[in-house]
């Protein structure tokens, strides 16, 4: 089991100072590695100080060769590019909100073809170094090849929305050996984007006789990433009201379960949502639903914020989405065992509900609104800004996609940010 993974994270034990090391070892390469000091004091959007203390689930993972505890400590990247633009890029790592998901579920890790429902270590696939895709900046194809690059990891379960630390239970002992266990998790994304976005800030001021440092900004993310663009958009946007943003969410089309939005988007949700919000989205709490979440969301960035361009990608049976979709309804039931969660053939349901969903809410929100734009791919394959789920039949999602009208995704997304008159354009695969 992965007991001592939890052990050394619940019993807080000393991180390895490893981050002066590894920071000096990436000065010279491409990538910057930019360490977070565990609590900072920032300015927050109202002028008012705020102190934020930015960090991963766990203070500390076990080294996979012998187990010893390692740094777990947050930081993120950055790679400066020729142009003056600036592309976000919040990576996914799905998420946890209950006892079940945020403790029972990392036992998933030891289960062959399965995974833990959240990714709470900053060290493993939370880097742009071999990700491809739009950090692929050799590749000619890559609309984005010349812009700088900033890569938020994701370690926290949260869609890099959360404030808070909560005491779950190993309800049988599973992870912990003891069972009631208490099993804190820090649910701190929040907390690290604001210090991104302060880094950021500092990075990228103004410069005299009001010449911006920022041409165009580009704010995505993929899975939980995209969650996590849509929901902070509004601060990014704020920080820097001069540029005009645009914001791709890939692969999050918001269709959930009417649990997973009642015990997440209100107030009192275990990541502390009614404090992290940007008002626009706040507002809402307590009057979300699962079928109407995507189109509400969206609809909210797109009449406050009319001037910005605003889209979504997703394959047509997302499998990942489905998963997660299912994971909720499971959940919702009353079934708390993640070893019964995983897709089976017999799930044909959940992929015909779940594409059903999308394609509507997708659809309602390009009827109802003028700057937003949707392409839906064919197949099952999670996100398509990176690497991350390629196949040996797609190895390169981001340069092969081409299956909406023959019209590749790559020239899609270069129209939808960088032309100087955006019409909508949206795109659906439609079969044979």
């Amino acid at each position: 089991m992965k007991s001592k993974y939890l052990i050394s994270a619940v019993l807080l034990m000393s991180p390895v100072s490893v981050m002066a090391k590894h920071h000096h070892q990436q000065e010279n390469s491409e990538w910057q590695t930019i360490p977070i000091a565990s609590e900072m004091e920032i300015v927050d959007g109202n002028g008012q100080p705020k102190t934020i203390t930015p960090s991963c689930a766990f203070d500390t993972v076990p080294n996979p060769l012998d187990g010893t505890p390692l740094d777990n400590s947050f930081r993120f990247y950055f790679k400066e590019g020729k142009s003056k633009n600036v592309l976000v890029f919040f990576n996914g790592g799905g998420s946890c909100w209950n006892d079940a998901t945020c403790v029972a579920s990392l036992a998933l890790a030891n289960v062959p073809d399965d995974r833990p429902t959240y990714n709470p270590s900053v060290l493993q696939e939370n880097s742009p170094v071999d990700a491809g895709g739009v950090f692929d900046d050799d590749n000619r194809r890559n609309p984005f090849k010349d812009w700088s690059k900033v890569f938020i990891p994701y370690c926290t379960g949260d869609l890099h929305a959360g404030s808070s630390e909560v005491a779950y239970t190993d309800v049988d002992g599973s992870i912990t050996g003891f069972p009631g266990a208490p099993v804190t998790v820090k649910h701190k994304g929040f907390d690290n984007f604001l210090a991104v976005q302060e880094w950021m800030k500092n990075r990228f001021k103004e410069k005299r006789r009001h010449r911006k440092s920022i041409d165009k900004m580009l704010v995505t993310g993929s899975s939980a990433g995209g969650y996590g663009a849509t929901l902070n958009f509004p601060y990014l946007q704020d920080a820097f009201p001069r540029v005009k943003i645009s914001l791709l969410a890939d692969a999050s089309a918001s269709i959930v379960s009417e649990g997973f939005v009642n015990d997440v988007f209100r107030s009192g949700s275990p990541w502390n949502f009614e404090n992290t919000l940007p008002s626009i989205f706040r507002s809402g709490l307590g009057t979300y639903t699962a079928a109407d979440l995507n189109v509400d969301l969206f609809q909210r960035l797109s009449y406050r914020y009319p001037r910005n361009r605003f889209a979504q990608y997703t394959t047509e049976f997302d499998g990942v989405q489905v998963l997660f979709n299912k994971v909720m309804d499971q959940i919702d039931q009353g079934n708390t065992n993640p070893f019964t969660w995983a897709l089976q053939p017999s799930d044909y349901l959940y992929f015909a509900e779940w594409n059903a969903r999308m394609t509507a809410s997708f659809e309602q929100l390009a009827d109802t609104t003028r700057n937003y734009q949707y392409y839906i791919g064919q197949g099952s394959i999670h996100t398509i800004m990176t690497d991350d789920f390629a196949t040996d039949e797609v190895p390169h999602p981001f340069y092969d996609e081409r299956s909406a009208r023959g019209i590749r995704f790559t020239t899609w997304l270069n129209y939808f940010v960088n032309s100087r008159w955006f019409y909508p354009i949206s795109l659906a695969y439609q079969g044979d």
